[in-house]
């Protein structure tokens, strides 16, 4: 069982106190939250690296935290977190130091596999937690929805996504696409783009047999230096890191001759 901080009575000052930085921050700091069950053995952490490196060739401190080897406890919903101990959760577990770097972060990199549907559970879980980073108080945003206030500082920061798909098509990110766009609204930041590899799985494969995927690794790295940059990644990028590695038909074949052989058929 997780060990409970114990709850105290707060004034209605308080209330509005979320764990927000007060200062802003010179340099952009980029966190990288590996969401891949399998971690640095995974598809997905061969673009995410390529980002990182040209990120950090541009001038950004990069903190990469893997969420599967934390212990999260699911979130309890109770509000405590906003109304008895604002800023600081009932669970003592791994995102108590997490919140601190999310919010001093400039930028949220999430990297996440998509094996059905949108996120993993991992990094579902870690983002309910984030609650005390906003306060409980509504306002109407520029698009006419309503939202929680957020740090004054978020208006300048951004996330982005990094993702790869065993589907071939495109189209298999788009739930994962949408949940990330809508998590960034609600913390207000600006959403800045998604690095996305479909058919991941023949990523590494055609790596390893020498088929020439080096221009989808070097694209993931110039869009790190993009990001730090001009806070955008480049169509032209977006393009070449997505490119189809083979045809369709071809690509089922590979894949099913693969687990055919697993398999032992």
């Amino acid at each position: 069982m997780p060990s409970l901080i114990p709850l105290r009575n707060v004034t209605a000052v308080e209330l509005a106190r979320p764990r927000w930085p007060v200062v802003p921050l010179a340099a952009m700091k980029m966190l990288a939250l590996d969401a891949s069950p399998v971690g640095e053995r995974g598809n997905t952490a061969l673009v995410l690296e390529r980002l990182l490196a040209g990120a950090v060739e541009a001038g950004a401190s990069v903190e990469r935290v893997a969420l599967y080897e934390m212990r999260i406890e699911p979130c309890a919903a109770c509000h405590a977190c906003w109304y008895r101990t604002p800023g600081v959760c009932v669970h003592d577990d791994g995102m108590s130091g997490l919140l601190d770097k999310l919010a001093a972060a400039d930028c949220w990199a999430f990297s996440c596999p998509v094996h059905v549907g949108g996120m993993t559970e991992g990094l579902v879980r870690a983002m309910e937690r984030t609650l005390p980073l906003l306060s409980p108080f509504f306002e109407v945003r520029a698009d006419g929805r309503t939202g929680h206030l957020t740090s004054p500082l978020n208006k300048d920061r951004m996330s982005v996504l990094v993702s790869t798909s065993g589907y071939w098509e495109e189209e298999a990110f788009k739930p994962l696409v949408a949940q990330i766009e809508d998590l960034s609204r609600s913390h207000g930041r600006r959403f800045a783009g998604a690095l996305l590899r479909p058919h991941g799985l023949a990523l590494k494969y055609m790596q390893a047999n020498g088929f020439n995927v080096g221009d989808v690794l070097d694209a993931a790295h110039r869009a790190g230096t993009e990001l730090v940059r001009d806070g955008v990644f480049s169509s032209a990028t977006l393009r070449e890191v997505s490119r189809p590695l083979l045809p369709q038909e071809d690509f089922i074949a590979l894949m099913n001759s693969a687990f055919e052989r697993r398999m032992g058929c």
